[in-house]
């Protein structure tokens, strides 16, 4: 006799494998369209998987978007980078340190994130237009950090406040600076932070679309996204690139969560604690 919490438990277990494949299965249908020729993928006729598979797709995608996959491993990993390096000194003194003026600027970087990319487009190429950084990386760069370093300063200030502030005590009274505490042991515990936000900091670049295509117009400098919005032209869609192109687009995504996965569940969940 199964008793009721073992029938609870396979029920939810059922509930959430029925959810999932719910979900994924947007995912499924490009990673199958990206191997089936447009004939057939716009045929009456209903199937699970191609008759012919057309790997040549692949290759083509592969072929084209490759220089564009090195301008955004490139843009995003300068962006993680920066991000970091601006927001988790940032995050400990507001903090820790508590100068003045600190809620007043948390509350500002709370406001920005309400606010969509769009708006930031214009006065920014204005400016950078002014100082050469249009067509640049690190024009590019520096307009993704707009979005990246706020969401990581929120995060990183939540993940702080958890941060046992005597072992920096403990550090300082040891003989030890605010630079050299913060180094050898305020990073190291936020580690799982860290992890967390430099993963989501190269992730937002990396799907970014409205910057690149407003900043970058030199087509050897434009990243993936903007590529494969070309696949959409004037008399139709290149299914036969932008299928594949956006499966390509989406493994380096998949690859750094699950190696990442670990950090990542765990910074978000002490941050979301506080």
């Amino acid at each position: 006799m199964i008793s009721l919490a073992s029938r609870r438990r396979w029920g939810v277990t059922v509930a959430v494998v029925v959810l999932t494949l719910i979900l994924l299965s947007p995912f499924y249908w490009v990673v199958v369209g990206s191997f089936t020729a447009p004939a057939e993928l716009f045929s009456p006729n209903f199937n699970f998987w191609p008759k012919h598979l057309i790997l040549e797709n692949w290759s083509l995608a592969l072929n084209r978007l490759w220089p564009h996959v090195q301008n955004s491993l490139l843009v995003g990993s300068l962006v993680s980078i920066g991000t970091l390096t601006v927001a988790v000194p940032a995050a400990y003194g507001l903090v820790w340190l508590r100068p003045r003026g600190g809620r007043m600027l948390f509350s500002f970087l709370l406001m920005t994130q309400m606010l969509p990319a769009i708006v930031f487009v214009i006065p920014l190429f204005i400016v950078f237009s002014k100082i050469n950084l249009v067509n640049n990386f690190l024009g590019l760069v520096l307009a993704d950090m707009t979005f990246t370093t706020p969401f990581a300063l929120i995060m990183l200030c939540a993940y702080m406040k958890d941060l046992p502030y005597e072992l920096v005590e403990s550090a300082l009274v040891s003989g030890a600076n605010q630079a050299q505490a913060f180094r050898f042991v305020v990073l190291p515990v936020v580690l799982p932070g860290l992890v967390t936000v430099g993963m989501f900091s190269f992730l937002i670049p990396w799907a970014d679309l409205i910057y690149a295509l407003s900043l970058i117009t030199e087509d050897s400098l434009q990243p993936l996204t903007v590529e494969l919005y070309k696949a959409m032209g004037q008399y139709g869609i290149d299914w036969s690139f932008l299928l594949p192109g956006s499966v390509l687009t989406a493994i380096p995504a998949v690859l750094f969560v699950v190696v990442a996965s670990r950090f990542i569940i765990a910074g978000v969940t002490q941050g979301a604690i506080k």
